[in-house]
């Protein structure tokens, strides 16, 4: 049974809420887990302590947006993965983001979370489009993308900084891009 608390959206099997320092366990696991970061330049995790992860959470912003979400199982309330919620930037795009323990890929958990969170991006601001820059060799988070209409709209390499280069790799993405009229024409109302 899922807890509910601190609920921010619910799909027909999950739940998106709010992390607390609570979840610092999924945290470690999903952030120092080399098979979800590698994807985002962290070969061999982030490499990232519990006291960090605690003092991270512990300092969120109230606002569900540009903070970290749990993604749970609403049967169970087992937290199974972590998504955010982007403002608009001064262009009007917000930045969506979506991991999954590994041992919950491969159920379209993360297709069905990713449909909700655009659609309440596009409900809860006023944004003309939702981007995500998925890694060139995700397959998974590409398909998703495009599962929710989204397009390529560009491809680009991220550099760390100098200091991060000993643990972390360029990260090739494409910009994929939902724009707000396609979204409207795209969904029912």
């Amino acid at each position: 049974m899922s807890t509910g608390r601190n609920a921010i959206l619910e799909t027909e099997r999950l739940v998106v809420r709010a992390a607390t320092v609570e979840d610092t366990d999924l945290y470690y696991a999903l952030w120092n887990d080399p098979r979800v970061m590698v994807h985002v330049g962290f070969p061999q995790g982030l490499r990232i302590t519990r006291s960090k992860l605690e003092e991270i959470l512990s300092e969120q912003e109230r606002s569900e947006f540009d903070r970290l979400l749990i993604v749970e199982l609403k049967a169970t309330g087992q937290a199974i993965g972590e998504c955010k919620l982007g403002c608009p930037d001064e262009e009007g795009i917000a930045e969506l983001d979506c991991k999954l323990l590994p041992e919950f890929w491969g159920h379209k958990y993360g297709a069905e979370v990713w449909l909700a969170l655009v659609a309440y991006e596009f409900a809860q601001t006023d944004c003309i489009a939702v981007q995500a820059t998925p890694n060139v060799d995700n397959i998974a988070s590409i398909k998703m993308q495009e599962g929710a209409g989204a397009v390529r709209v560009g491809e680009a390499v991220y550099e760390f900084p100098e200091s991060m280069r000993d643990y972390t790799t360029p990260v090739h993405h494409y910009f994929y891009r939902v724009d707000r009229a396609d979204w409207e024409r795209m969904r029912p109302q």
